[in-house]
């Protein structure tokens, strides 16, 4: 009996002990980041089964455990994956709303202002030298601003792509961390006996840090047996082994369907923000273009949730054409898209385009697999990808924010340089061409120039109709005749353009058999050419053209370039002022000095509402600046909605942060009662001793 309450007190003492420690490191480390709470595992001891009844045996101080909740921690890196993705993107969102901020009177708004102001007052004095240099000043500045902004938003997205590459390689960093922390887990963990608090409090912080880069879930059996998965259940540590996540350059990949005979891939050239989906509508083998039963695709940016359409809101579709050697490559939105096999085509069979560097799990097993954040064009996710932390701010900035930025800023300098040049194209300057040169490439100049395989930037804006062309002296400046192109000399009457027959070398024939002794038409590099002809002495002017083909070619046009980095006033209105066609030919076959038809009407293209469509949006009804103002708009609209969810979910994170702190966070109150109460504690053990010691002392003294 006296040597069971010896062990009892012993029991006693080393529990209070062990409490007494434990609640000296909790209040050590009350300020410690990521340090959990730790208590004692006090179990009984057990009894033993004697007369007068069960004598207890005392305490057992098993092990050191944490004061650890799984759900709220789990509930915690959950929702700080998101606050770390809105806060990194209200941040990132400041800088690109500054780029369009039109509030200090020298933005893109302005200066279209001031461009078609300049055009105003050319149509006051048409004739003026001055005035003509004037506009070209402010067409330059123009240019410059647009070009500037497209500028600054690529090198945000440069500075995206940056970013994307460090938390990449941290992301790795921190589960080849976290596996190694497993495996020491495993090697110091005895069940029942020994729990390596410490190692499990950095795993768990490294598990945090890992959250605010990528959304994640774990799972945790116990003894280092700890798997990290993105949420959409890739693993990246599986105890001690990790899977990586790489950034991968632009790729495509196939998806054929079942019974698919296709034996090629897809090929294509440039970059977008956007990943393309390519799916075959009508199989077959592809022959020349324009030939009836030719494979037919469409395309989609969003995978497959909506297809490209046109202007008039019909369904894009894409004809497969080739040379006999090789697929026609054709345009689509920023890529020319062409295939490696010319044959067997089969319906279904669909192409995954990456134009841009993604995000990509690597298991060496199964290959890389796409989980690059995707935003849809009705503003859902992709929730088969990455859909939360930094890196998902940093896609979504670099491919859905400022991709959509570029596709409304482009679509307003495309805008800008069709309408001009549509305008000025079919007008005449003070000083008459005896040379003109297409400002517009024809990558294929034998296919009908309104295909897709011209890889013409406006061609589907060309129309069926003619050209007039009007011919004076060199020397007098007299009228000399005029006419129009004929597309078959060998048919009487003239015979007029048709887009979807006529190629860019037929119209180059055209010109050359329709006015043989006034013009010599060459295609140089794709480009038209026209000059006149040798020995003529015949300067010419163009007049009405119901085809658009010379603005779409670049034919006596304002404007070069395709959007906005690229825009920029024709070199050639730079060597000669005069070039500038304020005026048009008029009824008496003149072009007089003081003609102001062409710059008052694109003067008045400031007032004037227009159709401006991205391959996601078509806007009519609205003048390009007002189109452009809504860019402006929704970039300050996407700032604050990115203020709005971060504040909302900091007050989340910040509110299981404070659950979590409840459960695991050191009280300092409460540690102060604790290790009063385990110091009374030592200090009953203690008297239970010297008690049992008295008693042993008093049944020794019986024998004196």
């Amino acid at each position: 009996m006296l040597s069971g309450l010896f062990n009892v007190g012993q029991t006693a003492l080393n529990a209070a002990q062990a409490w007494i420690s434990v609640t000296g490191s909790n209040i050590a480390n009350a300020d410690t980041e990521g340090y959990t709470r730790r208590y004692v595992d006090q179990r009984d001891a057990g009894t033993l089964t004697t007369k007068p009844g069960g004598e207890g045996l005392g305490v057992n101080a098993q092990q050191i455990l944490r004061y650890f909740n799984s759900f709220l921690e789990s509930s915690y890196v959950t929702q700080s994956s998101n606050s770390s993705r809105w806060s990194e993107q209200e941040n990132i969102m400041g800088s690109v709303e500054s780029l369009f901020n039109e509030a200090n009177r020298t933005g893109v708004s302005a200066a279209m202002n001031k461009f078609f102001t300049a055009w105003k007052d050319l149509a006051q004095r048409p004739g003026d030298t001055a005035s003509r240099e004037s506009l070209l000043s402010y067409a330059d500045n123009l240019s410059d601003m647009l070009g500037s902004t497209s500028d600054s938003v690529k090198a945000l997205q440069s500075q995206m792509d940056v970013s994307i590459g460090q938390g990449v390689d941290r992301v790795n960093e921190l589960a080849k961390s976290i596996a190694s922390l497993n495996k020491q887990i495993n090697a110091n963990t005895i069940d029942g006996v020994s729990n390596p608090n410490a190692l499990l409090d950095q795993r768990d912080m490294l598990v945090r840090e890992m959250a605010t880069y990528v959304n994640v879930s774990t799972v945790d059996k116990g003894n280092g047996d700890f798997t990290v998965s993105l949420a959409t259940g890739q693993p990246l540590v599986q105890g001690i082994n990790t899977n990586s996540l790489e950034v991968l350059s632009a790729r495509a990949e196939n998806r054929l369907s079942v019974g698919s005979s296709y034996g090629g891939k897809v090929q294509f050239d440039g970059s977008d923000s956007h990943e393309y989906t390519v799916e075959i509508l009508s199989g077959g083998n592809a022959v020349a273009a324009g030939t009836s039963g030719n494979p037919t695709f469409r395309v989609s940016l969003d995978g497959g949730k909506t297809w490209l359409r046109d202007e008039n809101g019909a369904e894009l579709h894409y004809e497969i054409s080739s040379n006999g050697t090789t697929v026609d490559p054709v345009q689509v939105k920023n890529l020319k898209i062409s295939f490696s096999s010319l044959s067997n085509f089969t319906a279904g069979d669909k192409f995954d385009i990456m134009p841009k560097t993604g995000l990509y799990w690597n298991e060496p097993t199964r290959g890389p697999q796409n989980v690059t954040p995707q935003t849809f064009f009705d503003g859902t996710e992709n929730q088969s990808r990455v859909s939360g932390g930094k890196l998902t701010t940093y896609f979504s900035i670099r491919d859905d924010n400022c991709g959509r930025y570029m596709d409304e800023l482009d679509a307003t300098a495309k805008s800008l340089i069709w309408e001009v040049n549509r305008i000025h194209s079919q007008g005449a300057g003070t000083s008459l061409l005896d040379y003109a040169q297409g400002q517009q490439t024809v990558l294929n100049t034998t296919v009908p120039l309104g295909s897709a395989q011209t890889v013409l930037p406006d061609s589907g804006k060309i129309q069926a109709g003619n050209v007039n062309f009007y011919f004076y002296d060199k020397t007098t400046g007299n009228y000399v005749s005029s006419g129009q192109l004929d597309f078959d000399t060998a048919t009487a009457g003239v015979q007029n353009f048709d887009p979807t027959v006529h190629s860019l070398d037929d119209v180059a024939a055209a010109i050359n058999n329709t006015f043989p002794t006034q013009l010599a038409a060459t295609i140089q590099d794709g480009k038209l050419v026209i000059s006149s002809a040798a020995g003529s002495n015949l300067q010419f002017a163009l007049g009405t053209d119901s085809t658009g083909m010379m603005a779409a070619l670049g034919v006596n046009t304002f404007f070069t370039g395709t959007d906005a980095s690229t825009i920029a006033v024709n070199s050639q209105l730079h060597g000669n002022v005069n070039y500038i066609a304020a005026g048009q030919v008029n009824g008496q076959q003149q072009v007089n000095k003081g003609d102001n038809v062409n710059a008052s009407a694109i003067g008045k293209l400031a007032d004037t509402n227009v159709t401006i469509s991205t391959v996601w949006k078509t806007t009519t009804n609205q003048t390009m600046a007002q189109y452009y103002a809504s860019l402006v708009t929704t970039v300050g609209a996407d700032t604050r909605l990115a203020k709005t969810n971060s504040e909302y979910h900091k007050t989340l994170t910040s509110d299981l942060d404070t659950q979590v702190s409840s459960a695991s966070g050191v009280n300092l109150d409460e540690e102060m009662a604790n290790l009063i109460k385990f110091q009374h504690s030592y200090t009953a053990a203690a008297k239970l001793i010297t008690t049992a010691d008295q008693m042993l002392q008093t049944l020794l003294g019986l024998k004196q």
